[in-house]
């Protein structure tokens, strides 16, 4: 087959080449220059902030009502719809 100098390149490849790709992928050059960019999270200003005092809870649970509330009605309308044909 190969030999025995085959064999120590086969194992010096298997080795070093991980090693290399963790050396080279895992360095902070290839990260600031390749990872950093990437805008991965939204801003903290448009995420979503939840209601803090009790009139701002009040106002969102009226406006989560009212969304169920267009859903039901919505589901309902496609259902009669769906019935009276």
């Amino acid at each position: 087959m190969g030999g025995p100098r085959l064999e120590v390149i086969k194992f010096g490849f298997y080795v070093f080449f991980p090693l290399g790709t963790m050396i080279y992928f895992g360095g902070p050059d290839f990260y600031d220059q390749h990872v950093k960019t990437i805008k991965f999270w939204p801003d903290y200003e448009t995420t979503h902030k939840p209601p803090t005092t009790s009139s701002e809870i009040r106002e969102e649970l009226e406006k989560m009502k009212t969304v169920r509330e267009e859903r039901w009605r919505k589901a309902l309308q496609t259902k009669q719809a769906e019935s009276a044909e």
